[in-house]
């Protein structure tokens, strides 16, 4: 039994991981069909191997019924979407958390600057 095709119209991108020790929380957005939607998901390594489990909300599984899609179409896009992190097809773009030396920083001011 063959896997079917990943839609070519669906893009993962994750920007945060949280590593917190054989668990790991992920968050990010999908591009489907021009639009796009937040997701979260919680990968596990486990005895069997690891495992992913993406989650939407409901605001996202709200705009994908607007896309006609139907619990069946939405189950699939999940799975899509689940494979596409497993199978390593998804952009990692994390987002930079500003650092405290950056943060307390006055604009303008450089790092070692006299105040």
């Amino acid at each position: 039994m063959s896997r079917p095709e990943l839609p070519d119209d669906l893009e993962v991108v994750i920007d945060t991981l949280d590593e917190q020790g054989r668990v790991t929380y992920i968050s990010g957005y999908f591009e489907y069909k021009s639009n796009r939607l937040k997701f979260g998901a919680i990968g596990m390594e486990g005895y069997g191997g690891p495992n992913i489990n993406a989650t939407l909300s409901e605001e996202t599984l709200a705009e994908l019924r607007k896309l006609s899609l139907d619990d069946e179409g939405i189950d699939n896009l999940i799975t899509a979407l689940q494979r596409k992190i497993m199978e390593g097809q998804a952009h990692i773009q994390l987002r930079n958390e500003p650092t405290e030396t950056t943060q307390n920083r006055p604009e303008g001011r450089k790092e070692n600057q006299p105040t």
